[in-house]
């Protein structure tokens, strides 16, 4: 005897049409500079992206991780900088589905289709995604990502950040900026529209971040899903396995301390797995190096 099950809460990616939509935004997400990335509006039916949104926990409602905006000098407030949490336990359960959706072998398909990768592979442990929060004043430097998954085998190949405040306005700020290879001009600007989601390539070239503050009103967040998805067929750009974040400073909001600094010159001249194994140490150890 079958049991019967109410989805009617429930919402499960349509295979026609995200492949439609791959379809439709392989040549723009192909041919984009500075380098392959491409935004797609309304990516959810309007209410599951109002029920999401309603759904996304507050900064009192979980354990948030602060984050801050990378290797600068912050205020240490979690009512301004970028707090984040991979625990999928902390997720509120219908953001614990949405995020299973976009690990789905449909979502994953559908990547490939878009990107031109083969048998992209999700991570369904979060590895230094999951769910960001931002608040008045916050931002994040420009930076490269770091190789997260624990598996050096894996290199991260597509980042993709659905963005899920309502009624975004665009003098708000907090864009996503992509900049070019010399991290010296931005080159495409990503309004964090709401219901919008932002794929792009990650490389040893793809600066990319929300180096200037936000403006919204103080009881609006910058709120977003964040996925990365790998490869064990490719080494991004030759660089090898490195599990460091680099970051660049690029505005006066970019206050380096002497131990900022310190750190920069590392990154820039020590040997990948030297900085592997230091970046290392300072997370086993519960170093805090980002204030």
């Amino acid at each position: 005897m079958a049991i019967k099950t109410d989805t009617s809460d429930f919402f499960f990616f349509n295979r026609e049409r995200l492949y439609a939509l791959a379809e439709e935004y392989h040549d723009r997400f192909v041919n984009a500079e500075p380098y392959e990335h491409v935004a797609i509006d309304n990516f959810l039916p309007d209410d599951v992206a109002k029920r999401l949104a309603s759904a996304f926990p507050g900064l009192d409602d979980i354990n948030w991780r602060l984050e801050g905006p990378g290797d600068s000098a912050h205020s240490g407030d979690r009512r301004v900088e970028k707090v984040t949490t991979s625990d999928e336990e902390m997720f509120p359960p219908l953001v614990r589905l949405m995020m299973m959706q976009f690990q789905s072998g449909i979502f994953c398909n559908f990547l490939d289709r878009l990107t031109g990768n083969k048998f992209l592979l999700p991570d369904p442990n979060h590895y230094g995604c999951g769910l960001h929060s931002t608040g008045s004043g916050g931002r994040l430097m420009l930076h490269i990502d770091a190789s997260r998954h624990p598996n050096k085998r894996l290199s991260q190949q597509v980042n993709c950040i659905y963005y899920c405040t309502p009624d975004w306005q665009e003098e708000w700020g907090g864009n996503l900026e992509l900049w070019d290879e010399d991290a010296t001009r931005c080159v495409s600007s990503i309004v964090p529209k709401f219901n919008r989601l932002a794929i792009f390539r990650v490389s040893g070239k793809s600066w990319h971040g929300q180096p200037f503050p936000l403006k919204t009103p103080e009881n609006v967040r910058r709120n977003s899903l964040a996925l990365y998805y790998y490869s064990a067929e490719e080494d991004t750009e030759g660089l090898g396995y490195s599990n460091f974040v680099r970051w660049k400073a690029v505005s006066e909001h970019d206050k380096r301390t002497p131990l900022h600094r310190v750190k920069g010159v590392i990154r820039d001249y020590a040997p990948t797995p030297v900085i592997n194994s230091l970046a290392k140490f300072a997370r086993k150890t519960g170093l805090n190096f980002k204030r």
